[in-house]
């Protein structure tokens, strides 16, 4: 956080608590929080004067941002770092501790597997299969009664599907 993010923060902070900020408050408060993330902090004071009434201190920010980023970092998957730095261990250390980072800072982490890369519509199988699954869940949303147990079934109806082409012992041309 730079001197002057810290200056909004402390802004944010006088609204709630009528303080006055000046230039020795600005940099005391920067040499305590500025290695934190302005949203983040500013977060913490908006939370911390949502529940409490007393006058917000660099402690109190410094724990709601422990917080915050406790809290992503349970929410995410940790991603592993490339395959090929398996035989470096000083290189996948600082691999992993950078994606524990980018998760914690809020950033959006590296997908494992690129999107496909293709030109035209998908292939009919595709569109096939999505027209049987029916309309996508709603991702947060559980929906009316029955649209999990729906979901659950769609899922075991897809797996006993997938199960029923990989029977060992077929040829390919062979059905079970």
């Amino acid at each position: 956080m730079t001197l002057d993010q810290v200056i909004d923060l402390l802004t944010v902070a006088a609204v709630f608590d009528f303080r006055s900020i000046g230039e020795a408050d600005a940099i005391a408060w920067h040499t305590v929080l500025g290695d934190l993330e302005f949203g983040d902090a500013r977060a913490a004071v908006l939370a911390h004067y949502a529940e409490s009434c007393d006058r917000v201190m660099p402690a109190n920010i410094r724990q709601r941002v422990k917080a915050i980023r406790r809290d992503r970092l349970a929410r995410e998957i940790t991603p592993a770092p490339p395959p090929e730095l398996a035989d470096q261990p000083g290189r996948y250390k600082a691999e992993l501790g950078a994606g524990i980072r980018r998760i914690a800072d809020g950033r959006q982490v590296r997908l494992a597997l690129a999107p496909p890369v293709r030109e035209g519509p998908p292939p009919q199988a595709f569109t096939d299969a999505r027209q049987a699954l029916g309309p996508a869940l709603p991702k947060r949303d559980p929906g009316p009664p029955g649209l999990q147990e729906r979901a659950l079934q769609q899922a075991a109806e897809s797996r006993a599907a997938r199960a029923a082409r990989e029977v060992p012992g077929l040829d390919e041309g062979e059905s079970a």
